[in-house]
């Protein structure tokens, strides 16, 4: 009876193929996606297989063997038609497939949708999904994505619009960091003054910022100007995840991160009723959008 240890991996055949084409373990890793080590890995199991060298490391480009080159050209004349097969049969299958565009913007798309796409595509195998993260409203109108996740009051731009997640603000921090500063999960933050403070961009009117978050609460905070802002909420959340500073976290958004013990959350909390994410679709009333909008929507009552 064959068994699948009997072969080498189609990943060893095409790590040894592209660092032979390109002549660098590096380039065959940029190439397809992974790391120089991996590529190193994977060649060493199929020479560990076929029992010889079948690369000359010493030299640079990196060359075959004898025994390698021999073997690269009669692998080619196998491996090259499986590939194409395996494009042409997974190319007919996709496009078979329903697909649907989904635009949300970053810190939604990470932190909320990235999670459930697995999920989501069971629930829908015969659905593809296209996700669009973008910044701005602007593109993501432009956009015109079958589904569209907004962070607004009130759009009244779509055919259908629903509120999913309430926005809630409030202080979060890595654990390490809250020990350091004598914080605790829950504790009320009166004067900001002497915390490290994570910033995002200071001028994008749909974010409460430090300031207007502080304003709103009567909490204090230093008047010292920003020396340093970061471009977008994934990069503010990870630097408060490895203890950089603290930052302000959304409900809905960081849920995961507080439950597996990533980040602890800070009182006091920024309400803000009507306001928050918004799914919105001009193609509710369809059959196949209905039906994504509708698992969404149960999955924020969950």
């Amino acid at each position: 009876m064959i068994k699948e240890t009997d072969f080498p991996s189609i990943s060893a055949l095409i790590a040894f193929e592209m660092t032979v084409k390109k002549g660098s373990m590096t380039s065959a890793a940029e190439e397809l996606g992974i790391t120089q080590p991996l590529v190193s890995q994977r060649i060493r199991a199929l020479e560990e297989y076929v029992g010889g060298v079948l690369l000359d490391r010493s030299k640079k480009p990196v060359v075959a063997t004898d025994a390698g080159q021999k073997f690269y050209k009669e692998m080619r004349n196998g491996l090259g038609p499986l590939l194409s097969s395996l494009e042409t049969i997974r190319s007919s299958l996709v496009e078979t497939k329903v697909k649907v565009s989904i635009s949300a913007y970053f810190g939604f798309a990470f932190y909320w949708l990235m999670p459930r796409l697995t999920e989501l595509q069971r629930e829908f195998p015969d659905y593809l999904f296209e996700i669009r993260p973008t910044n701005s409203k602007q593109d993501m109108l432009l956009l015109n994505s079958d589904i569209s996740f907004h962070f607004c009051n009130e759009l009244g731009q779509y055919k259908f619009e629903k509120l999913l997640i309430e926005e809630e603000v409030f202080p979060v921090c890595s654990p390490d960091l809250a020990k350091k500063l004598n914080l605790f999960p829950g504790k009320t933050l009166g004067d900001l003054r002497s915390l490290p403070l994570l910033h995002k961009d200071q001028n994008d009117p749909r974010w409460i910022n430090w300031f207007n978050w502080a304003s709103t609460l009567g909490v204090c905070i230093s008047d010292q100007p920003i020396t340093f802002c970061y471009q977008n909420y994934p990069l503010v959340v990870e630097a408060a995840i490895a203890g950089q500073g603290i930052c302000l976290g959304w409900g809905g958004l960081l849920d995961r991160q507080i439950k597996e013990g990533k980040l602890i959350a800070l009182n006091p909390v920024l309400k803000s009723p009507r306001r928050g994410y918004h799914i919105c679709s001009d193609y509710k009333s369809t059959a196949t959008i209905g039906l994504v909008v509708d698992w969404f929507i149960n999955e924020v009552s969950k």
